[in-house]
């Protein structure tokens, strides 16, 4: 046993010995590195009539390679399906896909050698409706919109698209990209970026790109409301709720399961009061039947109301007079609520500081809650909106402009005002904040006026809390009720606030 043990031993000095005397005479080739270049970081393309060409240059160029182009979308996940839309190194594509950002793949495998690279772009297929302004209005007692950019406008979207408008006047507006629809060509269910428009008496999903109503009225209901009395339309943290014919009822957008219709019921009686704050968690609405703060969900078959406290947010013996979302932080917008409100019994009117995104039911939303001095112009406004960046409110009476700030509740009138023979209509503080498109970001107080049957919007740059002379001015026929900026990116398409 101990001899063979020596041997053993011996073996391995023998080897080590012979590592440690090793001078490393190898020829080792050097590994292969495939790059590529010719071909630009990102593409925008029409759906109908262009051709993608690309011609990329790679290297080593003294070798043979095996090409091939993939398309998949931006928001693909694993086993999401990815088509191969060429095997050749030069791509000459007829654009066939549907609109919507997508991710360009090109692949390329070195035959001798096996060794395989691929790179990775961006794809948008568009219209001249990707990015830029969209006004809902009222015309001739009708709903339609107005799109400005700075490639095209155009007027009446639903009316060109559609050759109708929708009946009564002009509601809301809301935005997801997760509206399911069933193609007949394709004979699947396909998801698309959609708009939801509400007027007070119909309602449509039109596709984000075209203004073609994808689904009117009746086809968003599985039973529709006879009454064709809409109240309201406001977000979820992954809805959209639709107040009908005395009831709430909630879609559900979902990236990988299909909604498209209202299939959830809100019972109950309530009267849930216009004003509303909905920031992307639960909305923070006001049921004025019993003077209660409530939210509504997808998971809950009837009104929902919050923890009581101090002060209580139920049974409250007030009216809301006004709510505005206030941001603190750029990733959170609409973080914090402030309300207005005036007691039934005294006539005092509160100023309440709320928890502008709460996540469940289980807690008190009232922060804060502070008496108001009397006689502020405020109280009996027109139009008012609250600027996201501080406490000022700005606010119209008598068609003039005046701001509130709410921290010592001093006022004063704006240094900009509307101009001879025209009536605010509408105000709202707009912030457009991207996450890693900085270039875009803009803080505007857009105001709506109207003279005759026609409108103007200005969009007025607000600094340290004062409104400028607008930047932007839009102009066209009927009276806006909301207006809205929206952006395709390479990582989706983003809105300005629509609390």
């Amino acid at each position: 046993m101990n001899n063979i043990k020596v041997i053993a031993i011996g073996v391995v000095l023998a080897t080590l010995s012979g590592c440690f005397s090793d001078e490393g005479n190898y020829d080792y080739d050097a590994p292969l590195v495939i790059s590529v270049e010719g071909i630009e970081n990102s593409y925008a393309v029409s759906p109908t009539g262009d051709r993608l060409t690309i011609s990329p240059v790679i290297t080593p160029a003294d070798r043979t390679y095996d090409c091939f182009w993939t398309v998949t979308s931006a928001s693909a996940t694993w086993g999401d399906k990815v088509d191969t839309i060429s095997r050749q190194q030069n791509l000459d594509y007829p654009v066939n896909l549907d609109m919507g950002n997508y991710k360009l793949r090109f692949n390329a495998k070195d035959r001798q050698t096996g060794v395989f690279s691929y790179t990775e772009y961006d794809l948008s297929v568009t219209t001249d409706m990707a990015a830029g302004w969209w006004l809902l209005k009222t015309v001739d007692g009708e709903t339609d919109i107005d799109f400005f950019s700075t490639e095209k406008d155009k007027h009446d979207v639903l009316m060109s698209a559609n050759g109708k408008r929708l009946s009564g006047e002009a509601l809301n507006l809301d935005f997801t990209s997760n509206f399911w629809r069933f193609d007949t060509d394709k004979l699947t269910d396909v998801r698309l970026e959609a708009v939801f428009v509400a007027s007070s008496s119909d309602l449509a999903a039109i596709d984000y790109f075209t203004g073609r109503i994808v689904s009117g009225y009746d086809d968003l209901f599985v039973d529709a409301p006879r009454n064709h009395e809409v109240r309201d339309m406001f977000k979820g943290p992954s809805d959209t709720h639709v107040y009908v014919d005395g009831y709430i009822y909630t879609m559900y957008h979902s990236k990988y399961s299909i909604y498209n219709q209202f299939v959830i019921k809100t019972l109950g009686s309530y009267d849930i009061a216009p004003q509303h704050h909905c920031a992307g968690s639960l909305p923070v609405l006001f049921n004025r039947a019993n003077n209660s703060l409530c939210s509504v969900s997808r998971t809950s078959q009837g009104i929902d109301y919050f923890k009581n406290g101090t002060p209580s947010p139920n049974q409250m013996d007030m009216d809301l007079v006004f709510i505005g979302g206030q941001t603190t932080s750029q990733w959170t917008q609409g973080d914090i609520a402030l309300a207005v409100m005036k007691s039934r019994t005294s006539g005092k009117h509160y100023l309440l500081q709320l928890d502008g995104q709460p996540y469940s039911m289980d807690s008190n939303p009232i922060m804060s809650m502070d008496e108001m001095p009397d006689g502020l112009g405020l109280y009996d406004a027109n139009c008012r909106t609250l600027n996201q960046n501080n406490s000022i409110v700005y606010y119209s009476r008598d068609n003039h402009l005046y701001s509130c700030n709410l921290a010592n509740f001093s006022e004063t009138e704006c240094e900009v005002q509307p101009g001879s023979g025209e009536t605010v209509t509408y105000m709202e503080y707009l912030k457009f904040a991207p996450y890693g498109f900085d270039e875009l970001w803009f803080d505007y107080l857009a105001i709506a006026t109207s003279s005759g049957d026609s409108y103007k919007l200005s969009l007025h740059p607000v600094v340290a809390g004062r409104v400028q002379p607008a930047d932007k001015v839009f102009q066209g026929k009927g009276k806006v009720k909301r207006a809205c900026y929206m952006h395709q990116t390479s990582y989706g398409i983003y809105t300005s606030t629509l609390f």
